[in-house]
């Protein structure tokens, strides 16, 4: 006779268990809840039960995976689900690096203590499943140190199967903690009994009862387990159990099963094989129909199935009961396993799951299949930007030969390298030079090790890389190859490092092209990234900020090159003088930088939120954040960004009048001993460390008050930017040239009609007002002599300004009607940046009548020269930023 299935019963309701949410609510008052019993005990049910209480507590719930046994991914985790409940937490105080291989607990812990000051209200902190950090060391110390000295903000609630590795001895004889076990998570008599009547057994006798809880311990899901299978089997089933826990497990697992049709009992068995199951997927790979409305029903049963938070239509198999029912599947149907992983394999990479693909692949004992999806996957992870995802699979394949298969390795040394593991990727790429031409032909081969060897050296070492001139040929050999896009970013990033803009803007743009057709979505912001910052270089700020701003605001929501658009993003905001802003999103950037980013938009964010901060007033705060980058760059590896951070810090000592504190900076970076070594007595090669060393002596020098020296390193500065296309940087230099003569504030009118003559106005952005410390001042001084700021300039640097300057805009007409139309066309030829023989040309007139229009245009407008019409234009054109 056919049997109805378990599931048609209807769900189980939870038992409110009020004595033991008590007890949590007492223990929230202390600084540490443990929670330490079996799987199934009802842990993770209890700390709903006791959340839901209080819907609207500040609780962080975190549960753990064996994935977190990372440092970096735990904590970056951890930062992450604390700020999403506790918003004043500060994610500058506490980043991935705070937790990357070389940092300590107590390291860790003081950084975290740093960000959970700012939080005013009590936090509860659950860590659920801490069992899988029980080999992590650096984990279980840091909490250790977190709980010796805890933020008064913080309650933590650890629920564990087996005791945490924690320091707990003190907090016990302070009576600082709470302790619930496997005993006090024991279900009752009374419980049990209420058990019993919500599954339908009220005819369950007492000593029948009292048997079952002996055995079982009070163990909520073996109750449970038991209590459904006398259901079908009949209450007089459950007088015959005896035995340990795991015999009893496995007899219940077996009433289970024998209680569901075959068809049911094979769709549990076999989607065991799965982290997470849903309907499609159960339909497809186990060949079942209906699969969704079962999956619905089983679950509501709360015993063979959760459903999956935030994640509708997914569902997991208790841990436990998972165990059992693969173990039992390997029993009865081995060779069946093989054919489901392949078929899994399939499920997943059609509905883009390369992950979960990858894993059924390497279960399936198929070499050539799992070959094969490592390249399709490391292929798609490599042009969507997500390392991480490739560097996870390269560790669970160490040393394997798959990682040396052409498709492979390629993506994989890339990421190496952008991630700066440089040993790493030097022993595989000897490893791959070895290998020899496997799946490609020899010159294919020769030109990929070339390839990944120069790109090897431009970013472990870019100053060794300065002489190289055969990534030339290289560009032209990849033509025939998938690496020639990449191939054309690294020679456009080469010629942007060293000071050649005008060949990196060439390059950049043939890569982005050729990107857009290949589908390297990640390298094309890249190349993006690379062109706003030529054009930022040679004096096109308005071009730059445009390209951010449309590339920023058109930006997928969870693609991997959001960190590329929103920290260049930051660079154009902080530009335009628009703190604020930029501050906020560095705040939201730090959260997410790691090892796999960037160094260049590491450290340009972290030095962007630092001066920031310095400028609204957080002065500490910005020391506080140089001295993290300087933590997360390694000075033998990052000496560029190392110069930046030297030069920015020492800015910040001069600026808060701290003498002594700038001299320990200037000795700690070793400038003394530069200048009495003569490294400034004669004119180098321009390269950016060298700029930036630079410019840090001539603020140790003008800090204490040798402006002579000061100036005599800006001019041979000067003279090595002068072979380059570095505008921007040209005018930083110039303008702390002018600052560093004595006689700067008498000639101010002088030095602003020679830097906006020479660089224009657009270029004076608050960059230049933060590296040429005074010049608001020269600023200044240059208006009480009669120069007239534009209103679209005021109206982004107006803070930075006298008030003079900005009402004197207002009193000025619109140029033109003042003007005859001749005067007219040969002013906007003028606007246009001809010069006299060109507008002869264009207006048809000779240069000596040019000459006369122009003095006529001059006495017209009230102006001198050609400076000064320009800025009165632009007064009246907010639109004209680049002119």
């Amino acid at each position: 006779m056919h049997r109805e299935p378990m599931i048609t019963q209807g769900p189980t309701p939870l038992l409110d268990r009020p004595a033991l949410v008590h007890a949590l609510d007492q223990g929230s008052l202390k600084r540490l809840t443990l929670l330490t019993a079996p799987a199934g005990s009802g842990k993770s049910t209890l700390i709903r039960q006791w959340l839901a209480t209080e819907p609207d507590r500040p609780a962080a719930l975190m549960t753990l995976q064996d994935l977190d046994r990372d440092p970096a991914r735990f904590f970056a985790r951890l930062a992450q689900t604390i700020r999403a409940k506790a918003p004043d937490f500060d994610s500058s105080a506490f980043t991935p690096f705070d937790a990357g291989s070389h940092c300590t607990p107590s390291t860790i812990a003081e950084a975290l203590v740093h960000s959970l000051a700012p939080i005013d209200h009590p936090v509860v902190l659950i860590l659920d499943d801490f069992q899988h950090l029980s080999h992590t060391p650096v984990i279980t110390d840091t909490f250790n140190r977190l709980l010796d000295h805890p933020p008064a903000c913080l309650h933590l609630i650890i629920a564990s199967r087996a005791r945490p590795a924690l320091k707990l001895s003190q907090l016990k004889l302070n009576q600082d903690m709470l302790e619930l076990s496997a005993r006090d998570l024991q279900f009752s008599s009374a419980e049990a009994k209420q058990l019993c009547q919500s599954l339908g057994n009220a005819t369950v006798a007492t000593n029948t009862l009292d048997h079952l809880l002996r055995i079982t311990e009070g163990w909520i899901t073996g109750l449970r387990l038991a209590l459904l299978a006398a259901r079908e089997q009949g209450v007089e089933t459950l007088d015959s159990f005896s035995g340990n826990q795991p015999e009893v497990m496995a007899y219940f697992g077996d009433m289970v099963l024998q209680a569901l049709p075959s068809s049911l009992r094979s769709l549990c068995l076999q989607s065991a094989l799965f982290d997470r199951i849903t309907g499609s997927l159960c339909d497809q790979v186990l060949k079942h129909t209906g699969s969704s409305l079962i999956l619905e029903h089983l679950a509501r049963q709360e015993l063979f199935l959760m459903p999956m938070d935030h994640d509708p239509g997914w569902y997991r198999f208790h841990p436990l009961l998972r165990d059992f029912l693969q173990t039992r599947l390997a029993m009865e149907s081995p060779a069946l396993i093989p054919a489901l992983h392949r078929r899994a394999v399939h499920w997943f990479l059609s509905s883009g799951d390369y992950h979960q693909a990858l894993k059924h692949a390497q279960s399936s004992d198929d070499a050539v299949l799992l070959g094969d999806i490592l390249e399709t996957a490391f292929g798609i992870w490599s042009r969507e930007g997500h390392f991480s995802r490739i560097l996870f699979w390269e560790y669970r394949l160490q040393n394997s030969p798959l990682l040396l298969r052409t498709g492979v390795a390629v993506p994989l040394l890339c990421t190496l390298i952008l991630s700066r593991r440089f040993h790493q990727a030097s022993t595989m790429l000897e490893r791959f030079r070895d290998a020899g031409p496997r799946d490609v032909s020899p010159d294919h081969h020769r030109v990929l090790l070339r390839f990944l060897q120069l790109y090897l050296e431009l970013f472990q070492n870019d100053n060794r890389f300065i002489g190289r001139q055969d990534y030339q040929d290289l560009v032209q050999q990849s033509r025939l190859y998938d690496i020639f896009p990449l191939s054309l970013c690294m020679a456009a990033y080469h010629h942007l490092q060293h000071a050649r803009p005008e060949q990196a803007l060439e390059y950049a743009c043939q890569a982005l092209e050729v990107l857009k057709q290949s589908g390297h979505h990640f390298m094309m912001d890249y190349a993006s990234l690379i062109i706003a910052l030529c054009h930022r270089s040679l004096g096109r700020p308005g071009q730059a900020m445009r390209d951010i701003q449309g590339a920023y605001l058109n930006m997928p929501i969870d693609g991997a090159a959001r960190i590329l658009r929103s920290t260049a993003m930051v660079v154009a905001l902080y530009d335009q003088n628009r703190l604020a802003e930029a501050n906020t999103l560095c705040r939201e950037l730090l959260p997410k930088l790691n090892k796999t980013s960037a160094i260049e938009v590491i450290a340009t964010v972290y030095l962007t939120h630092a001066r920031c901060l310095f400028a609204l007033g957080d002065r500490d705060k910005a020391t506080y954040i140089l001295g993290k980058l300087e933590h997360i760059l390694e000075p033998e590896k990052n000496r560029r960004f190392i110069s930046h951070l030297i030069a920015e810090r020492i800015r910040q000592c001069w600026l808060n009048g701290a003498r002594e504190r700038v001299e320990q900076a200037a000795v700690r970076a070793g400038l003394p001993t530069m200048l009495q070594k003569g490294d400034w007595d004669t004119p180098g090669t321009y390269s950016e460390y060298r700029e930036r060393l630079g410019l840090a002596t001539v603020y140790w020098l003008r800090a204490t008050g040798r402006k002579a020296q000061a100036g005599r390193i800006l001019r041979l500065l000067a003279r090595e930017l002068a072979d380059t296309g570095l505008v921007s940087r040209a005018l930083v230099v110039s303008a702390n040239e002018w600052l560093s003569r004595d006689d700067s504030s008498r000639n101010s009118k002088e030095a602003l009609d020679a830097l906006i003559q020479h660089y224009g106005l657009h270029n004076m952005t608050r960059n230049l007002f933060d590296e040429a410390p005074g010049f608001g001042e020269l600023l200044a001084g240059a208006s009480d002599h009669g120069l007239v700021l534009p209103d679209n300039y005021l109206a982004l640097y107006g803070n930075l300004v006298p008030e003079s300057a900005r009402s004197a805009a207002a009193v000025r007409p619109d140029p033109l009607t003042l003007l005859t139309h001749k005067e007219q066309d040969i002013y906007r030829c003028l606007l246009g940046g001809l010069s006299n023989s060109a507008i002869s040309q264009q207006t048809g007139t000779t240069i000596s009548t040019t000459k006369w229009h122009l003095k006529n245009i001059y006495s017209k407008l009230g102006v001198r020269n050609r400076t000064e019409a320009v800025l009165l234009a632009a007064s009246h054109d907010p639109a004209n930023t680049d002119a």
